[in-house]
């Protein structure tokens, strides 16, 4: 059975617009790379239609989306108008559907139906976490029960779910962090992004770690946390969509990042510890192993099985004592699977 096609996605940013509070972490010119301007309806026609030639034929449907700002959050009037623009291009039939991230606390029956007749298909909500906590001590200003609450308003609406969460805020402990995502699965949304907390100058997060009073995860906690984050939504079949910041070009420009776990591959960094992890406990489970042996996997995991820059295979080498280790691309693997086998003659080193 082939994959349904990943949608394709038009971002319009409307950085910290209809945001209520400063949370104590974010900085959304620097996150998004778009500065705090108001994003205009004819503003918006002219990037839709750019980014409409842009799409290739290998993909799904077509979605704009309003990122970077709390959606609902704007006043009614100018939130018709970017609905209305956005309206137009489905209704000619070159757009499938609309999407937008918002705060939990803005979501309510009155705020949904006012979203009319638009094609509004998915709404994405920043829960950040589902400890009170760390919510307070992050000054989100709302409740994880709010999150909850917004989560059955959407569904009831028909409409597709995604939970943003950011394990590392302010008084985030492994506890709360697998807490929260046990809460957030529990919820059942469609889609989940997960984003390790990180210090981005301008924040009051840069203040607080100046003066010692935050300390962000360190990147190997962060790819593990997280690792254990994506493996309890894999079970419960609740896709993860992203991990880690996007790489923009304001992100990577020097001190954009104060402190932190912030990284280019992150999300590869996740995948590729969970196939070592996956490779070790394989190995572990030979009776007899042998010193020359191939791992096989699906070729799409090949470079998650042998990580950042070979990293997994020079471990496995090591940890096991191997005289040569193979990576080869297998069909008949699974996907998120591997088959161990035994190198009959000596080849050069994966």
């Amino acid at each position: 059975m082939s994959k349904a096609l990943r949608p394709f996605i038009i971002p319009l940013f409307i950085p910290h617009m209809g945001c209520p509070h400063r949370c104590v972490f974010c900085n959304q010119t620097s996150i998004t790379g778009h500065e705090d301007q108001r994003l205009l309806p004819q503003q918006m026609g002219q990037t839709i239609s750019e980014f409409l030639g842009f799409k290739g034929g290998h993909r799904g449907p077509v979605e704009v989306a309003f990122y970077g700002g709390n959606f609902l959050g704007l006043s009614e009037t100018y939130r018709e108008s970017l609905l209305d623009e956005a309206q137009k291009f489905v209704e000619k039939g070159d757009v499938n559907g609309i999407r937008f991230s918002t705060r939990p606390d803005t979501i309510s029956r009155e705020s949904l139906t006012a979203l009319g007749c638009h094609a509004v298909r998915v709404v994405e909500v920043g829960a950040q976490s589902m400890d009170d906590t760390v919510l307070s001590a992050s000054r989100r200003g709302h409740t994880a029960q709010d999150t909850r609450k917004s989560i059955r308003l959407l569904k009831d609406h028909g409409l597709k779910t995604g939970l943003q969460i950011m394990p590392g805020l302010p008084g985030d402990t492994l506890e709360s962090i697998l807490e929260t995502g046990h809460r957030v699965a529990e919820l059942k949304p469609d889609f989940v992004r997960i984003y390790p907390t990180v210090v981005v100058k301008k924040t009051v997060l840069e203040k607080w770690y100046a003066l010692g009073r935050f300390k962000p995860l360190s990147l190997a906690d962060a790819v593990e946390f997280t690792k254990r984050l994506y493996l309890l939504f894999r079970a419960r079949g609740i896709c993860v969509i992203r991990m880690g910041l996007q790489a923009t070009g304001s992100l990577l420009e020097p001190g954009a990042v104060v402190e932190g776990p912030f990284h280019p591959a992150f999300g590869h960094l996740v995948h590729s510890a969970i196939f070592f992890d996956l490779a070790a406990r394989e190995l572990e489970a030979e009776k007899t192993l042998s010193k020359r042996i191939a791992l096989k996997v699906h070729p799409r995991d090949l470079p998650k099985l042998r990580g950042l820059r070979n990293h997994n295979v020079r471990r496995l080498i090591q940890q096991f004592d191997l005289e040569e280790l193979q990576v080869l691309p297998d069909r008949a693997v699974p996907e998120n699977a591997l088959t161990v086998v035994e190198l009959k003659s000596a080849r050069r080193t994966g």
